[in-house]
């Protein structure tokens, strides 16, 4: 319509003054240059600082490179020849707002994160409760028959049976007195005491001489110095146990077992070698997910419930540290070293 008006005018100066008085006062913020069909440089406006007395004309040429790529110029014609142009800049409110959808969507991400870890706390902090109660009544439930167990062996002995099968079934008591002891712990903040994990260790590997084929050859490597941590005795054998077992089944019940301990700076390093299948570098991260299991029956327990005790009870690690097909497996365990104030 502007230039429609200047094509029929008939005063040109007149005219073109009175649009440019007109955009530029109406145009409060945003900067205005305002140039000849040659290019020259006529007027400006919200370029400089009103107080500035000094006009920078190669600052003006720059902004006026800047505001032609921000919007198209309004041209003035006449006699359908351009003989003016005004260029107008983004206002710096403008600007700002053009940011906003940004810094909107870094907000909502933020928001969102909050949102997400509060959400996989909550649902952590449900599972451990869950977790809890389960071993908890597990405990219990094992635990009312057993004592039923435990007054028919005293009868069985008073009336004079085998003494061998008294001492199996005392073995066999033992042994669920053992399991119901270990749930009753994991099912509840179990208490963490100074022990020499050598000691433990040597224990351990005894207890399951005894109790695996002489197939299965145990070898013991201690750290050349005693060294201690923080752990409660039951989960950390049972821990111990799970691990050798899940080598047994992968040597199919013949092989060597190598567990050698060592201390470095102030962790104490674990590390259990069978000579099995080994596993594939696919399931390395998984064996240690509840429900994971690479045998046909197997439940997926024994070694989450491992991973369960050394990270969240001993503030320790356990992970594969090395595996290789049909050569066997090192499974490492990580405990920090016993501190006084522990």
């Amino acid at each position: 319509m502007a230039q429609k008006n200047f094509i029929e005018s008939k005063n040109l100066d007149e005219d073109l003054g009175e649009l440019t008085f007109m955009v530029l006062t109406k145009s409060f913020e945003n900067p205005i240059i305002q140039v000849d069909a040659n290019g020259k440089i006529l007027s400006h406006k919200n370029i400089f600082d009103e107080e500035s007395l000094i006009i920078d004309s190669v600052k003006l040429k720059s902004v006026l490179k800047k505001i032609s790529q921000e919007n198209q110029p309004i041209e003035i014609k006449f006699n359908n020849s351009i003989n003016q142009k005004l260029y107008f800049g983004n206002s710096s409110t403008f600007n700002k707002i053009k940011y906003y959808p940004f810094a909107l969507l870094i907000v909502a991400i933020f928001f969102s994160l909050i949102v997400f870890n509060y959400y996989k706390s909550f649902v952590s902090s449900n599972k451990n409760k869950i977790w809890a109660s389960f071993a908890k009544e597990t405990a219990h439930q094992i635990g009312t028959p057993l004592s039923s167990l435990m007054g028919w062996s005293s009868i069985l002995k008073e009336q004079k049976i085998d003494s061998n099968i008294i001492v199996e079934i005392e073995k066999d008591i033992e042994r669920l007195n053992k399991i119901t002891k270990r749930f009753s712990e994991i099912g509840s903040i179990p208490k963490l005491k100074k022990e020499d994990i050598n000691d433990v260790l040597n224990s351990t590997i005894n207890y399951l001489k005894k109790r695996n084929s002489s197939l299965i050859k145990f070898e013991f490597k201690p750290s050349k110095e005693t060294i201690f941590s923080s752990i409660n005795r039951t989960l950390f054998e049972w821990v111990i146990e799970n691990i050798v077992k899940n080598a047994i089944d992968s040597m199919k019940g013949n092989g060597n077992i190598i567990i050698s301990v060592y201390k470095v700076n102030n962790e104490i390093l674990i590390l259990i070698k069978d000579d099995g299948l080994g596993v594939e570098p696919k399931f390395h991260n998984k064996i240690f997910s509840s429900g994971f299991s690479s045998k046909k029956k197997g439940w997926g327990l024994g070694l989450s419930l491992s991973k369960r005790i050394i990270t969240e009870y001993h503030n320790g690690k356990i992970f594969i540290n090395k595996s290789e097909i049909n050569k066997g497996t090192t499974i490492e365990l990580n405990l920090p070293t016993f501190k006084e104030n522990s």
